[in-house]
């Protein structure tokens, strides 16, 4: 058996009940499901920046040996022109200088998506609280409280034998003073 076949067999086996069992089972899978997510699209996002910063690391490798090539043969053959290696060593800085707009860019989402996450999983408490009321909702029903006694009377003994009229008046209130 696969693992959906699996999950298949469990579903059939327990179906949803109820109104109540259906909104547990929504909420605990809407709650993991964001969690996943919000998990995987942090990690995703450092994931792009770690590239950008190999890239930038890359470049950086590069832009420094074509500098010590120009500066080497500029000092082999002073007067000779080194055009084809500015040209490249003014691509190369160009290219660094979108990378590290990339990567402030990079950054800077990963830091908007943390603030968004950590807010969503906030906000997704509510879920669990929900999942929590279900759950005591469903305990009520299946095991209900047994039902309350009769209050047990005073004993004939300690009633008073006097008629009503008979027996002392409460206490009338007393008028506020002025």
């Amino acid at each position: 058996m696969t693992s959906t076949d699996n999950s298949k067999a469990a579903k059939v086996s327990d179906p949803v009940s109820n109104p109540l069992h259906l909104l547990q089972t929504m909420t605990r899978t809407l709650n993991e499901h964001l969690a996943d997510a919000c998990a995987r699209a942090e990690q995703d996002a450092r994931k792009a920046l770690e590239k950008l910063q190999r890239q930038q690391e890359k470049l950086d490798l590069k832009l420094s040996q074509t500098q010590q090539k120009l500066s080497s043969r500029e000092a082999e053959q002073p007067g000779k022109p080194a055009n084809k290696t500015r040209k490249k060593l003014a691509e190369l800085e160009a290219a660094k200088l979108e990378l590290h707009e990339a990567r402030q860019k990079a950054e800077s989402y990963i830091k908007q998506l943390t603030s968004d996450v950590r807010q969503t999983l906030r906000l997704a408490k509510g879920l669990e609280r929900i999942d929590s009321q279900v759950a005591q909702a469903l305990d009520k029903r299946d095991n209900p409280k047994p039902a309350a006694k009769p209050r047990a009377r005073r004993p004939a003994a300690q009633r008073s034998n006097k008629p009503a009229a008979a027996r002392k008046p409460k206490a009338a209130a007393t008028p506020p003073a002025n």
